[in-house]
């Protein structure tokens, strides 16, 4: 078999499709929830005026509201892979340009047990590895083999979606201890 085979086959796509739209759906819930809690975190991001910064917390948190939707009813199509890459994709952005400005000492924003995290690189490593799982899903649209999952496949597929999101959690839980080791927060 080779690398070519490997990322083709639909099993690898069901599963990056699967963990990603799970890692999303548990980031867009809480912003649902609650979305001012949302807001203040993109307004102490400062990448937009003050004025601008509710529209685009709410712009974004339907943006990845759309990617999540992408994922679960259209799972096996590069499309909403690369949906999902661009939400994930623009969260990393902002993140990257305050790690840049040495703004380290504000909460990240991402939702749930992780909006107690502050930003650092561990976090864009945890939101590269995201972002790879995407593409892989995207790529792997890309080449499909057409052949149909069997309930095998889909069970096969379940586990790795399983696994990916149990260590997104794990890295998220890490960076939240250390984040918390550091001392309070700002936003």
């Amino acid at each position: 078999m080779t690398a070519q085979d490997l990322i083709g086959d639909p099993v690898v796509n069901a599963a990056c499709s699967a963990a990603g739209a799970l890692v999303l759906l548990l980031s867009v819930a809480p912003k649902l929830r609650e979305p001012d809690r949302f807001h203040a975190a993109v307004d102490a991001y400062r990448l937009v005026p003050a004025a601008w910064s509710r529209a685009v917390a709410l712009a974004y948190i339907g943006i990845e509201a759309i990617a999540v939707l992408l994922l679960a009813l259209m799972p096996l199509q590069a499309a909403s892979a690369l949906a999902a890459i661009v939400a994930a994709g623009v969260a990393t952005g902002a993140v990257a340009i305050n790690l840049l400005r040495g703004r380290r000492d504000i909460r990240c924003g991402c939702g749930g047990v992780d909006d107690s995290m502050p930003l650092s690189g561990g976090l864009l490593w945890r939101n590269a590895a995201l972002l790879a799982v995407l593409a892989i899903a995207a790529a792997s649209a890309g080449a499909g083999n057409g052949r149909p999952l069997s309930a095998l496949d889909y069970g096969a597929a379940g586990f790795v979606a399983l696994a990916l999101l149990l260590m997104w959690l794990g890295a998220t839980q890490l960076l939240v201890n250390a984040g918390r080791a550091r001392g309070p927060l700002r936003a």
